[in-house]
């Protein structure tokens, strides 16, 4: 089993090279996602967007996203089996692999964690077959470049969620603060007033609740809330209000305080 830690991404949401950022034991994402797919990997390789070096494949398909990128190695390492997993993602640890791997069998596609927040695949810490391949190059090619959907077409081994934050990414700087508060034992437990409009109402049942939560931002919050309900809406293009004034995702929370999630609303 090989490993390819997926580096080539834009990281526009955050502004800056998510692969080049550290967050614990002075290693940069990069390293740390090296370092943890070498712990149970025979070898490993980095995806990049271009370029070439020493055990460095290049995506070969353009801007196809992650789904390119696998169909990359593929092509590149025909009847290899690959670990695959997303360089940001600093709360994994070496056994949330180890899990992976042990329970994959030869005979099946894939295999991979559920997501904590809609129970579906999570396709960047998952095995890739050989088996995949031609489903993986048939989708990149044809334009659907969702890894996701891919492993939900397969007959593949779900294991269940290693919980929400392991699998949690640092897509902008909201998540960093969530993942840097966890990693340095710097959350408490606070009470949170919680309201909810449009479609969330409707979703989740109630105007709004009272929420325990560790959590040091709104952002947090909800995503507990997405993992607590099973809610299909993510958090891009939703604003937030705390005590009345719309603020940040990044927003420090306090004990008391009051969150109102306002989702997109359709019409013109």
């Amino acid at each position: 089993m090989n490993g390819l830690l997926l580096v080539g991404g834009k990281s526009s949401r955050m502004g800056t090279d998510k692969s080049e950022m550290i967050f614990r034991d002075g290693l940069s994402q990069r390293e740390h996602g090296l370092k943890l797919l070498e712990s149970v990997c025979d070898q490993v390789y980095t995806s990049v967007a271009e370029g070439d070096g020493e055990n460095t494949i290049a995506d070969s398909f353009g801007d196809a996203g992650p789904l390119g990128a696998i169909a990359s190695a593929q092509q590149a390492h025909q009847d290899t089996t690959w670990l695959v997993l997303a360089c940001d993602l600093p709360l994994l640890e070496k056994e949330h692999l180890q899990s992976l791997v042990s329970a994959h069998a030869a005979d099946v596609p894939a295999t991979y964690f559920s997501s904590a927040t809609d129970g579906l695949p999570e396709p960047l810490c998952a095995i890739w077959s050989p088996a995949t391949a031609s489903r993986v190059l048939e989708s990149v090619q044809s334009g659907k470049r969702c890894p996701r959907a891919v492993l939900r077409s397969l007959n593949g081994q779900a294991l269940p969620s290693p919980g929400l934050w392991p699998l949690a990414n640092t897509n902008t700087e909201a998540d960093a603060m969530e993942i840097r508060a966890r990693l340095e034992g710097k959350t408490s437990e606070k009470t949170i007033n919680l309201t909810y409009f449009a479609q969330l109402r409707e979703l989740i049942g109630t105007d709004s609740e009272s929420h325990r939560t560790d959590s040091v931002t709104p952002a947090g919050v909800f995503e507990e809330i997405r993992a607590k309900y099973q809610l299909p809406i993510k958090r891009k293009g939703m604003m937030v209000a705390v005590n009345g004034d719309f603020t940040d995702w990044t927003h420090p929370l306090t004990e008391g305080e009051e969150i109102v999630f306002i989702p997109p609303v359709a019409g013109g």
